[in-house]
């Protein structure tokens, strides 16, 4: 399958990633065919991307008359065959659940085009494991989106053992077409690049967190003035170099040997999972909601992320040549 004969997409799965990668889709102009087990669950998907579509135009990333015909482009069912049939590319975002993904990849190459590229969204499992019972493994590939999809920009591209170059290739330009930014990995490698990061970051800043170096509030202050505001325009390696490899070799070598290299979960994560306090979901985790902040406030919660995050991929990412008028 190259470039310019994909034409219509499938995304399998209307949940937190589902819906947004399939709206990413939909405001590039490609027909989307979502699918999910359940009507109700397809109808929460729908509204979901209407309401983000909306986002989009109050932060000037869409203009208003292009709402609708968006969501014309969008169709929902609840049957696999229906999903697939006829799709070019195929992106399945199911529960991270081995045997599930396995169960599924199965049966949509069964249903789908010989030649259509089948991806996962998968965020831990190899596409090695996941695609065992595929016979033409070389059109497998993974997609790792990060969670908002229609706006977080990095879509990691990460290869199986027998994923060819061509649907590698293929899979970066169709992402580089939607206004992602693919990063190639060339390995398979539990967690891939960014969540490898993202956990060693993870470890010392709850090993902080237990050790009462700062409160929560704190920590996450400390973190957005200064390393994420930083890595959010130049990234690590870039930082790096700007500030003097010889600086960063004296300060990793004073600091190494006094940091967190545990390989067991935080207990301060895992006392609060024990609790049944998963975050914002269940009103506590490292913050407490019911205190911390108002119902008002946590009903408006994941809109406030979403408008700052579209804020910042309109000033660091969006194509201003492109913008709507």
């Amino acid at each position: 399958m190259k470039l310019d004969d994909i034409k219509t997409i499938s995304v399998l799965g209307s949940g937190i990633m589902g819906h947004g990668i399939a709206q990413t889709f939909l405001m590039a102009g490609y027909p989307v065919r979502l699918y999910d087990l359940k009507e109700s669950i397809l109808e929460t998907g729908w509204a979901h991307i209407r309401k983000n579509l909306e986002l989009f135009h109050q932060a000037g990333l869409l203009k208003k008359e292009e709402i609708e015909p968006a969501l014309r482009r969008l169709t929902t069912t609840t049957e696999l065959r229906a999903a697939v049939e006829g799709r070019d590319f195929i992106v399945e975002a199911a529960p991270e659940n081995l045997a599930l993904k396995q169960d599924l990849f199965q049966q949509v190459e069964s249903l789908c085009p010989e030649d259509a590229i089948i991806a996962s969204n998968t965020s831990s499992l190899a596409m090695t494991d996941i695609g065992t019972r595929v016979k033409k493994k070389e059109r497998l590939v993974i997609t790792h989106w990060f969670n908002p999809p229609h706006i977080v920009p990095t879509v990691e591209v990460v290869k199986g053992e027998k994923t060819s170059e061509v649907t590698v290739e293929t899979t970066v330009g169709l992402l580089t077409r939607i206004r992602k930014l693919p990063v190639k990995v060339h390995l398979e490698l539990p967690g891939f690049l960014v969540n490898r990061i993202q956990i060693a970051m993870a470890r010392e800043v709850i090993d902080l967190y237990e050790r009462g170096v700062a409160s929560a509030a704190d920590i996450d202050k400390a973190i957005k003035g200064s390393i994420g505001f930083r890595l959010a325009s130049i990234g690590m390696l870039l930082t790096m170099d700007l500030g003097g490899l010889d600086v960063w070799l004296k300060v990793y070598q004073n600091v190494i040997p006094k940091i967190q290299s545990s390989t067991e979960a935080p207990k301060a994560l895992q006392h609060l999972v024990s609790e049944g306090h998963y975050g914002i979901k269940t009103g506590k985790g490292f913050y407490d909601y019911a205190l911390d902040f108002s119902k008002a406030e946590l009903d408006e919660a994941v809109r406030k992320r979403d408008e700052e995050f579209l804020k910042r991929l309109k000033a660091l990412y969006w194509d201003r040549s492109d913008d709507p008028e």
